[in-house]
């Protein structure tokens, strides 16, 4: 084997729309989930999936869902089903990717202190018809293993971002059979309480 052969430029790397690092195409710009956008627009749009903490500080190379990477320079967090707009007017759509995920059971003892801990801890919490997700970390499992919560795990994205408020007895997303303290001073419905009326 002579020594041009492990240094074949026959086939050079072309720098183009298809190679993966076109570097004159740059994502810096979002447009949140709520604008409305022209489906004309997004008629070639990439999909990119990123998980919670990608979603936190964009990635500078993000794979895209067809196999190429996006040059992002982006200084906002993103959320799910933003779009993300480049210099040369290409758009890529914002997903949820799988990652490991808590899934923890209401109605368990210690489950309304978790949340409360959670919630002053800023981890990404999901409220569920049965409980609650939150994104996996050794600090959250230590704080579930100190309430005594059993929990699984599971690969699942993580959607919804919905930290609880610390508050006192506002309007919540759940039913209040679990609680513990009583209800002797009922809600009053008023425009302020949440609920959506």
């Amino acid at each position: 084997m002579s020594a041009e052969h492990s240094h074949n430029h026959d086939h050079p790397h072309e720098h183009g729309p298809d190679c993966g690092h076109n570097h004159a195409v740059v994502y810096n710009k979002v447009v949140k989930a709520d604008h409305k956008v022209a489906s004309v627009l997004l008629r070639n749009a990439k999909t990119i999936e990123l998980t919670f903490d990608e979603r936190q500080e964009v990635p500078h190379d993000v794979k895209a869902t067809d196999g190429s990477t996006l040059i992002c320079h982006l200084h906002d967090t993103v959320e799910v089903g933003d779009k993300l707009v480049s210099n040369t007017n290409e758009w890529a759509i914002v997903a949820a990717a799988a990652e490991e995920l808590f899934e923890v059971g209401r109605g368990q003892k210690g489950f309304e202190e978790f949340l409360h801990v959670a919630g002053l801890a800023f981890w990404p919490v999901q409220l569920t018809e049965n409980g609650l997700r939150v994104v996996a970390s050794h600090e959250c499992m230590h704080m579930l293993e100190h309430f005594e919560l059993k929990f699984d795990t599971l690969t699942a994205a993580m959607h919804e971002i919905s930290v609880p408020e610390v508050k006192h007895h506002d309007c919540c997303d759940h039913d209040h059979g679990h609680h513990a303290h009583d209800h002797s001073n009922e809600h009053v419905h008023g425009p302020d309480c949440g609920h959506d009326h």
